[in-house]
């Protein structure tokens, strides 16, 4: 129960109130209006499911008969979830709270590790540079927003606060702040803001 709470009153109420808006019950939107949008809103769901894969594994650690029984549901849920909206995160992936898919088609996220806040569009692969023997996965800041068509590979790390445009490739570190454009990417800008794109982010 406390993972639960924690997981609910956490990592996923960041994600609802990224793709929601601040606005809850009482705060500008209706309750039906604010049901309606976590039951009915597709890239929601891709999150919520990854954060129950999540929730599953922290029960196994406790209690193994539990845990595995939610393990199961989640690969059967997640399989469903895989075909109909095409976005696959590995259960491996360690994501802060706060995840946003604007577009849910064509996402895989292999098992990187990425920060609060982060946003992703339609098309983007986090996954291993095998042509090359890395088999290491990307670590990836907080408040970083990639753009649709993004291939990001090997075990590189990207900075804070970084913005990568669409259709860019990466596969060399990128600092914090920057912004990347290209194939390869290429810092177009040292010191660039990116929280006009970031959208509402709890707590500030």
């Amino acid at each position: 129960m406390h993972s639960w709470v924690r997981l609910t009153g956490g990592a996923l109420a960041s994600d609802r109130a990224r793709a929601f808006g601040a606005a809850g019950p009482g705060g500008g939107r209706s309750v039906w209006e604010w049901w309606r949008l976590q039951i009915f809103d597709p890239e929601f769901h891709c999150v919520a499911i990854y954060r129950l894969g999540q929730f599953a594994r922290e029960v196994r650690a406790r209690n193994r008969t539990l845990g595995t029984l939610l393990i199961i549901l989640h690969r059967v849920v997640n399989r469903f979830m895989t075909q109909i909206h095409h976005t696959e995160i590995s259960p491996q992936a360690r994501i802060g709270p706060g995840l946003r898919l604007m577009h849910r088609h064509g996402v895989l996220i292999g098992p990187a590790t990425i920060g609060r806040n982060c946003v992703l569009h339609h098309g983007v692969t986090i996954g291993e540079r095998v042509a090359k023997g890395d088999h290491g996965v990307a670590s990836i800041g907080n408040n970083v927003w990639i753009g649709p068509g993004v291939i990001i590979t090997g075990a590189v790390h990207i900075g804070d606060g970084v913005t990568i445009s669409a259709g860019s490739v990466l596969s060399k570190d990128i600092p914090d702040r920057c912004l990347v454009a290209g194939n390869p990417a290429r810092i177009l800008n040292a010191d660039h803001d990116n929280t006009d794109l970031l959208g509402f982010l709890p707590g500030t």
